[in-house]
């Protein structure tokens, strides 16, 4: 309420002020002693991001910041909600951010610009658009000769590799991004270095891995006690962190960075059994400042599920429920399914646990279903985007669209006179010519050659085999042999490879697919078995890791992922989780 009539207090400044000779809201005296500034909202985002919101919209009616300063902090608000249109609002308001006059010849304004696209995309997971954002930032550091950035976003690339489908390559990168980082020297590369090993935790948590995590998540702790110890040796040269006026920013991102340890370090306790130590580190979690924001709450939920805090982790969820409003089509929603079923089956709630994991299989059905569906409404959201940018330039281009139309048209009325006489010069040359043969014939009748090709259609048709009662054996024994002799497990296996091994032509199988499968595709065919073949792998062979299980069937780690996922609603790991 107090907000409010600061509000309307304002409002009524603004108003006895342009009674009078000057007109400008920046000459009333005191106005840009309020809290509706630039650093106020940054601070405010992170804990209520609706009343950022507010303080923003006041400091740009007072005057306290630009209209390309507010744009870039709305984005920056929008790229940490949980809510797909304001993420959806993020990417189109940066997009058009980097063609700002301001920008465009401003590569340090375009690594920000493309960090919040990078920020947004992961949380979308949009994973291609996130690879194309940190490629062009890759590019950007490249050129500004900043090395300790570039290895950071190569680390993020590197995630994205990995949950991608290409572990291996991706761990190799985030290592290699680790080792060049893993110095002390300024606090631009330790919180490079942070993001680093975070990237790489994040890959091990998606794996199962979490043994794992404890001595990585333990290095931050010991990079951020050396910081502490031994702050004037680190160079304060980041435009990111710039510390040396502002203690309190220092603190804030120590606070923040150390819970998020703690808070690594509690899940992956509690994964591996030690509930003590994730006790403990949860507690110090608890203890931050950071600990208490809801970003942070959202953290800790595994940590709490694995100890059995249910009560706790269902209050963090009822609050993620309760921002989403209506808009509960989402993984997150999927995941609070599933874990509010894992509690109620605790409490001995069967029906309910039932009923949970019934909502929750569904909904995994529904957003596979819909994947095809939200690429569509981002090419739609793009399309409106690019439509409104169209009719703001109308009126400036007017003109010149104007002598375009008219240029183009008196070409076309060149281009049809001169096409128009070289016809009629080409046609007096060819009856020329039929005239002078007409002569040298002396009268002799044209008699037309022979249709050379009279016959061939009924010689074609005669050619092609008569469908044979035989066809159901002969698909038998190619689709048993397919599936008996491992066929399938070829990637490279082509339907000419098939023709050639049973003596038939394409068209034979084109046939015999469509008649006992429905369809002639014949890759989509091969698909149905390699699938068929791959459940019983992920079912029984707990020791076959899920790229194994791909080769073994034809698939390629990605591949495969998205060919699972697109039938059965869940990707593999997902499956074997549940089973």
């Amino acid at each position: 309420m107090k907000n409010v009539f600061q509000v309307l207090q304002f409002v009524l400044i603004l108003t006895f002020a342009s009674c009078g000779r000057n007109h400008s809201v920046r000459q009333i005296p005191h106005l840009g002693d309020t809290p509706y500034q630039a650093d106020s909202v940054l601070v405010t985002y992170a804990y209520h991001p609706d009343r950022a919101l507010v303080m923003l919209d006041s400091a740009l009616l007072l005057g306290n910041i630009n209209e390309y300063r507010a744009q870039f902090i709305r984005a920056k608000i929008y790229s940490k909600s949980i809510l797909k249109q304001q993420q959806d609002s993020a990417i189109l308001i940066c997009e058009q951010l980097l063609k700002h006059d301001s920008v465009i010849h401003a590569p340090h304004e375009q690594e920000n610009i493309l960090d919040l696209l990078m920020i947004t995309s992961r949380t979308k997971h949009d994973f291609e658009g996130y690879i194309k954002w940190a490629t062009q930032k890759v590019e950007v550091c490249r050129q500004l000769g900043e090395d300790t950035e570039q290895w950071r976003t190569e680390a993020e690339i590197g995630m994205v590799m990995a949950h991608l489908g290409q572990p291996e390559e991706g761990m190799v990168k985030i290592d290699e991004a680790i080792r060049q980082l893993d110095e002390p020297g300024s606090i631009n590369r330790m919180d490079a270095f942070i993001i680093a090993v975070k990237r790489k935790i994040t890959v091990l948590n998606d794996r199962g891995r979490c043994a794992e995590v404890i001595p990585l998540a333990q290095r931050i702790l010991d990079r951020l006690e050396h910081y502490e110890q031994h702050a004037a040796d680190y160079a304060e040269d980041s435009y990111r962190l710039s510390w040396s006026d502002k203690p309190a920013d220092r603190d804030r991102y120590i606070d923040f960075s150390r819970a998020q340890a703690n808070g690594f370090l509690a899940a992956a306790y509690a994964m591996t059994g030690d509930a003590a130590h994730a006790r403990e580190y949860l507690s110090r979690f608890d203890e931050s400042v950071y600990g208490h924001s809801f970003s942070a709450r959202r953290m800790i939920i595994p940590a709490q599920m694995a100890l059995g805090m249910y009560d706790e982790a269902m209050a963090t969820s009822d609050e993620i429920v309760n921002r989403m409003g209506s808009d509960t089509i989402n993984d997150d929603y999927a995941v609070i399914l599933h874990n509010r079923a894992i509690v109620a089956r605790a409490k001995g709630r069967l029906a309910e646990a039932y009923d949970l994991m019934n909502r929750h299989a569904n909904l995994a059905k529904v957003l596979s279903d819909s994947l095809h569906a939200g690429e569509a409404h981002d090419y739609a959201a793009r399309y409106h985007a690019k439509e409104q940018e169209l009719k703001i330039q109308e009126t400036e281009t007017a003109s010149r669209i104007k002598s375009i139309i008219i240029g183009v048209i008196i070409l076309l009325f060149i281009i049809a006179g001169t096409f128009s006489f070289y016809y009629r010069r080409h046609r007096l040359v060819i009856s020329e010519k039929n005239r002078a043969l007409v002569r040298m014939i002396n009268g002799t009748p044209f008699v037309a050659p022979a249709d050379e090709t009279e016959g061939t259609e009924e010689s074609d048709e005669d050619s092609e085999p008569e469908e044979s009662e035989t066809n159901s054996a002969l698909f038998d024994t190619i689709d048993t042999t397919i599936r008996t002799e491992h066929l399938y497990a070829n990637a490279s296996l082509q339907r000419q490879d098939i023709c050639t091994r049973f003596s038939i032509t394409r068209h034979t199988l084109n046939s015999l697919l469509a008649q006992h499968v429905g369809s002639s595709s014949f890759p989509q065919y091969i698909n149905n078995i390699r699938m068929e073949e791959a459940l019983p792998l992920l079912r029984d062979n707990a020791s076959m890791t899920i790229t194994a299980i791909a080769a073994a069937v034809g698939f390629t780690p990605a591949n495969f992922r998205e060919q699972f996922k697109r039938q059965y609603g869940v990707t593999p790991l997902e499956y074997r989780q549940s089973l």
